[in-house]
């Protein structure tokens, strides 16, 4: 595969954490929840086009993903999605949720509040713990 490069809104919105099975992992910036996301890389922008062993390597990241947001105290359960309407890169999103999280029982989309950046300190301390993660490359 040739030609990839994060979208420029991920690019805006994230700290680039690493590479996970074959996808760019990102962190959002705003702190108000653990918002991970997972871009494979790949010029492809619909789930279902994806050769198998990029999806594979997706679906990896994802499970570990969803694994590691709910080792995170406090987090309940995981949102997972890939919706494209303002991104049209194909990115999946691994939220940590939990009754009573600033969107409860909302959806993040739209109602995610101001939240301050993630310090360089947080930033650090969750690579050290992605970096416990198997494929993980920071």
């Amino acid at each position: 595969m040739t030609g990839f490069t994060l979208h420029s809104q991920l690019e805006n919105d994230c700290h680039v954490m690493g590479h996970l099975h074959g996808c760019l992992l990102l962190l959002h910036r705003n702190s108000a929840l653990p918002w991970y996301i997972l871009v494979p890389k790949s010029n492809v922008n619909q789930l279902h086009l994806l050769p198998p062993a990029t999806r594979s390597g997706l679906n990896r990241a994802m499970d570990q993903m969803a694994e590691f947001v709910l080792s995170q105290p406090g987090c309940e359960h995981t949102n997972v999605a890939a919706i494209g309407n303002r991104v049209p890169q194909l990115h999946l999103h691994v939220v940590g949720r939990w009754q009573g999280d600033p969107c409860w029982p909302g959806v993040i989309w739209g109602n995610l509040p101001e939240a301050p950046a993630r310090s360089a300190g947080e930033v650090g301390r969750l690579l050290g713990l992605l970096s416990e993660l198997r494929g993980f490359n920071g």
